[in-house]
């Protein structure tokens, strides 16, 4: 069975993400966040996160929202339920799975900055792995 973890940097430390990251073995960080970087919080900008992770750290843009779906929910424009079914169509044409196996998405983690998975484009974008591999487990950090 594959497990695939979600992570949102928000409210921790790098030394308390990397503890989480090392505690659960993840293989790799896939960063899928539409910007990658983080004025507040430096550390979590992508080349930043490729020098601390090296060979663990991957930018997967292929699961990154399209401006105009994030912009519009962080501007209220857009519903949390519009931004799901928007999500979930770019992601039905995209088809970013393709070409993965069962072993490429074992002990990743989904990136992104959200504290909570709840409403959050990690937690869907792993609802979709896990939909193109059924025997998939998914854990929110």
């Amino acid at each position: 069975m594959a497990k695939i973890f979600t992570i949102g940097f928000s409210g921790k430390s790098p030394d308390a993400f990397l503890d989480v990251l090392n505690a659960v073995r993840v293989r790799a960080v896939w960063d899928i966040r539409l910007w990658r970087t983080s004025t507040y919080v430096p550390f979590y900008s992508g080349d930043n996160l490729a020098a601390t992770l090296e060979t663990r750290y991957e930018y997967h843009p292929e699961f990154a929202p399209i401006a105009e779906i994030l912009t519009g929910y962080k501007d209220g424009r857009i519903t949390w339920p519009d931004y799901e079914r928007m999500y979930r169509e770019l992601l039905a044409t995209r088809r970013p799975a393709d070409g993965l196996a069962s072993d490429d998405i074992d002990r990743i983690c989904l990136l992104c900055t959200e504290k909570s998975a709840l409403q959050c484009h990690r937690r869907l974008a792993a609802e979709y792995i896990a939909e193109q591999f059924p025997d998939t487990e998914i854990v929110h950090l």
